[in-house]
């Protein structure tokens, strides 16, 4: 029987096959180069104080080119929750810079704050604008993770890690896209517009009806 996943863990083979839609996609529209992103214990105890707050992970660019690619790298702040809903906001400082041995950077926030930008431009297709992925790069990734306490309660304080890595993974998800059909079908091929697309749709996973016949 196999071992209960523990809360936030994946199987280990949807995590496998993760890292392999990430290697695919590298050729494709990941032009970076990718560094160690490390976050290690002090750092993490520094970031969640008292409270037990969440941390948030930002991504950046080096400001210096390694050979003809930006290099990538990751930036910590505490984030607690605010109000009674789901919205975490951040404190400014402390921030880290999540090398293999992390840095307080709560000096030069300018610093991490255009390392991010510099990120941002790469992700809207601004920076390597010929390349034929960097338009859909927007698509595909994130800005920031917002890192939950479970995981890191358990690789830190109930396994004793004296650091964790950040690594990538994209996962593959088919999604519906709804539009017009009656005119279209008197139409022929060539005459086709581009139609108005509208997707606000629930995946099933997760969003499923345990009770339906139809989900058995």
């Amino acid at each position: 029987m196999a071992n209960k996943l523990k809360r936030d863990q994946l199987p280990a083979n949807k995590a496998k096959n993760w890292k392999s839609n990430f290697k695919e996609e590298a050729d494709k529209t990941f032009n970076l180069k990718l560094t160690p992103i490390i976050l290690q214990k002090e750092t993490y105890k520094s970031l969640i104080g008292e409270n037990e707050n969440r941390v948030r992970v930002y991504l950046g660019l080096e400001p210096e080119k390694d050979g003809d690619k930006y290099v990538l790298c990751g930036y910590a702040v505490s984030s607690f929750l605010l109000g009674s809903g789901d919205v975490y906001a951040d404190y400014e400082t402390p921030v880290y810079k999540l090398s293999k041995v992390n840095e307080d950077f709560s000096d030069n926030t300018e610093a991490v704050i255009e390392s991010i930008r510099l990120y941002r431009k790469w992700r809207a297709g601004e920076i390597d604008e010929k390349h034929e992925g960097a338009a859909y790069r927007q698509y595909i990734y994130p800005n920031a993770y917002l890192l939950t306490k479970f995981e890191l309660h358990e690789l830190f304080n109930t396994q004793y890690h004296a650091s964790i890595k950040i690594e990538f993974g994209i996962k593959k998800t088919m999604d519906v896209m709804v539009s017009a059909a009656s005119d279209q079908l008197l139409k022929s091929a060539g005459d086709v517009e581009d139609p108005e697309e509208f997707n606000n749709t629930g995946v099933c996973p997760p969003f499923c009806d345990e009770r339906s016949i139809y989900n058995p």
